[in-house]
């Protein structure tokens, strides 16, 4: 039996740097700091960080006065800034911002699309804190959210409805690479005008109707390892959070390839009978999972089909 680990697989840099931040916050501070929502989206991260004194809360205003803070990879909307500062808590004093800065440049990025006179509309999660904190610089919660390639017709729609004179698309960081491509093609062929791309550094921003590629190079990574293991694996295992979107979406791309998949958080979920009759297995891990679940997974493996 050969088992095959993906390249690419596990730890992005944004998601280490956002570790890295808060290990060192707690360390200077004994504890006792204080992150807003998930850091990262993987529950074994987050239940190591716990054991080092780091206080995850789901609402803002669990956080004390003055507390010092973490600010989690996947950013913020501008009025989650607005709360802490009334709590006392401010970049250069007591907030440590760790957002990945690959999901700023997409903030940018939207921010001088709606400047330049754009209805900007992202392709997302509706729920993902990371198109919350986009949708904040664009039109807060009426900023208008697509998740899948079939909803084109929405997009249309809303254009229609609107008479928007120009539209630009985005992309979340860690969406399907296919399905941000599937989008913009449906739209192409049923929409009465092109949708244009638009390089990345809005140097072209003549266009009425245009996307920007802002899937990160990362996710781009992870799901081409994914194409990579598809040709000659008879087993694929993807490990990742729960919440992890990419994660997610390398398990869907798996899927599709039409070869046996499972998602999971830890190697104690391996199932031996997953093993039975496979010669060539697969491994691969979203962005927010560390080396050693990798490892622990391999070896789950060995041990079983030994």
């Amino acid at each position: 039996m050969e088992i095959k680990v993906a390249k690419h697989a596990g730890f992005c840099f944004g998601v280490k740097k956002a570790i890295e931040i808060a290990e060192e916050v707690a360390q200077k501070n004994n504890g006792n700091i204080y992150v807003l929502g998930q850091l990262v989206h993987n529950e074994k991260v987050i239940n190591n960080l716990e054991e080092k004194g780091i206080i995850f809360v789901e609402d803002i205003h669990e956080i004390p006065q003055n507390a010092v803070t973490v600010l989690r990879a996947h950013g913020e909307p501008g009025t989650t800034y607005e709360i802490l500062k009334g709590k006392s808590i401010t970049k250069g004093k007591n907030l440590n911002d760790a957002t990945c800065p690959l999901v700023t440049l997409v903030h940018n990025v939207a921010i001088k699309l709606k400047n330049d006179g754009y209805e900007v509309i992202i392709f997302g999660k509706h729920n993902h804190p990371e198109a919350l904190g986009t949708s904040y610089h664009l039109k807060g919660k009426d900023t208008f959210i697509v998740e899948h390639e079939d909803d084109f017709q929405q997009v249309i729609g809303h254009i229609k409805k609107n008479n928007f004179d120009k539209v630009a698309i985005i992309s979340q960081t860690t969406m399907s690479v296919i399905g941000y491509d599937k989008l913009i093609e449906n739209l192409n062929s049923n929409f009465d005008s092109k949708f244009t791309e638009i390089p990345l550094s809005l140097k072209n921003l003549d266009v009425e109707y245009g996307y920007v590629d802002t899937i990160c190079n990362p996710t781009k990574q992870r799901q081409s390892d994914i194409d990579e293991l598809a040709k000659d694996r008879d087993l694929i295992i993807v490990i990742g959070g729960k919440n992890s979107s990419n994660s997610k979406e390398l398990y869907a791309k798996a899927k599709e390839f039409g070869v046996e998949s499972h998602f999971i958080q830890s190697a104690e979920q391996v199932q031996k009978e997953w093993l039975d009759g496979k010669e060539k297995i697969g491994v691969t891990a979203g962005a927010s999972t560390p080396d050693y679940l990798i490892n622990e997974v391999v070896e789950r493996i060995k041990e079983l089909t030994n």
